[in-house]
C-alpha cells in the first residue's frame, strides 16, 4: 500500500498545469478591471464590521441571560417541590397551584410552566481506588455520573420545556485492606 502512495506521489509531482487559453487569459484580465473599478469607490467596511461584531455580542449575552434566568426559575421551582427519587422516572409530579394572580399580568397565566418528568439515568461508575481520609484510615472513592433530565409543560398552549445536565456524585466508602 506503501508503494502505491509513493508512486502516486511521484506521477502527480511530475505534472505541471497547462498555459491558459488567450479566452481564458482575456476574461480573467476584464473581470479583474471591473472589480478595480468597483474597489476604488471608498466604503466604510471596518466600522460596519465593529458594528456587526458588537451587535453580535451583545445578542449572544442576551441569550446567555435569557438561558440564566430560565435555568434560575426551573431550580427554583425544583427547590419547591418534594424530593424526586433517583431510580425511576417520576410520571407526574403536582406542584401548589398559586391562590392568588396578580390582576395587571394577564399573561403570566398563559405562562405557566409546570413539572411533569425527571429522571436521572447513570451512565458511568468509576472506582477511583483507595484514599485515605483525615484519620489515616483508607477508604475507597467511587464517582457516579449521572444525567438529569427534567420537563416542564405548559397545560394551556401544550408547549414543553426539557433541560438536561450532568452530574457527578463522589461517594467514600471504608475499605479494609488488611492481607491474611
Amino acid at each position: 500500500m506503501d508503494d502505491q502512495l509513493l508512486e502516486l506521489e511521484a506521477e502527480l509531482k511530475t505534472l505541471r498545469p497547462r498555459q491558459p487559453s488567450a479566452q481564458l487569459a482575456q476574461r480573467l484580465e476584464s473581470e479583474f478591471a471591473a472589480e478595480v473599478i468597483t474597489l476604488a469607490a471608498p466604503a466604510p467596511r471596518a466600522k460596519s464590521k465593529k458594528v456587526i461584531r458588537g451587535a453580535w455580542f451583545g445578542a449572544s449575552l442576551a441569550a446567555a441571560a435569557a438561558i440564566a434566568v430560565v435555568a434560575t426559575i426551573g431550580v427554583l421551582r425544583l427547590q419547591n417541590q418534594p424530593a424526586l427519587s433517583t431510580s425511576a422516572p417520576v410520571a407526574a409530579v403536582k406542584t401548589p397551584v398559586p391562590t392568588q394572580i396578580a390582576a395587571n399580568t394577564p399573561a403570566s397565566a398563559s405562562n405557566q410552566y409546570r413539572p411533569v418528568r425527571a429522571s436521572n439515568v447513570l451512565y458511568d461508575l468509576k472506582d477511583e481506588g483507595v484514599v485515605y481520609l483525615e484519620d489515616r484510615t483508607p477508604a475507597r472513592q467511587l464517582r457516579y455520573r449521572y444525567l438529569d433530565t427534567y420537563t416542564w409543560k405548559n397545560p394551556k398552549s401544550n408547549a414543553s420545556l426539557k433541560w438536561s445536565m450532568p452530574r457527578d456524585e463522589v461517594r467514600v466508602m471504608p475499605a479494609s485492606l488488611s492481607m491474611n
